[in-house]
């Protein structure tokens, strides 16, 4: 029992340093290429603490799902098919993770922008604080918002059997 937490830890751990060493590479090139942001602005790393929190919390929320696969899958026998089929999921859950946390921060910053009348990036780009805090606000009260349904979505993948008069 010891070892079946122990690794369920380990998975837990490796799924959350995999999807945040993603998401930062990924928007942190992205986003320095194309606003031509500085690492050394404050509003900048304000900006790139929300992302990451906002990652932390959605990958948070589909550990669970994915451990549950984990044991569903495995509960008769330990086999190289068992193994490989919860290494599977894993990855589709970590896809789904990455996915989703990319259309959140997308999306949540593109409506914002939208909707006001200041251009965010520029003053990000001056190193104005209290934009960047707004902006990494919105992104983790999406996430927050989103993140049940984002472990919902990855718990019904899971093949459960069917329970007889239950819809």
């Amino acid at each position: 029992m010891n070892t079946i937490i122990f690794l369920q830890v380990a998975i837990a751990f490796f799924m959350g340093i995999a999807a945040l060493f993603l998401v930062y590479k990924i928007l942190n090139f992205y986003l320095k290429k194309t606003f031509q942001l500085e690492e050394l602005n404050m509003s900048f790393a304000t900006l790139q603490v929300g992302i990451i929190l906002s990652t932390a919390l959605l990958m948070g929320s589909i550990v669970g799902p994915g451990l549950n696969a984990i044991r569903f899958i495995n509960q008769s026998a330990v086999d190289l098919t068992t193994v490989s089929t919860s290494i599977g999921y894993i990855a589709v859950f970590i896809f789904i993770g990455v996915l989703f946390t990319m259309m959140i921060i997308g999306g949540g910053v593109l409506v914002l922008f939208q909707m006001t009348k200041v251009n965010e990036w520029e003053e990000i780009r001056k190193n104005n604080i209290p934009v960047a805090l707004i902006s990494a606000a919105l992104i983790l009260g999406l996430t927050l918002i989103l993140k049940d349904n984002v472990a919902g979505l990855c718990e019904a993948l899971i093949p459960y059997p069917d329970v007889v008069g239950v819809k």
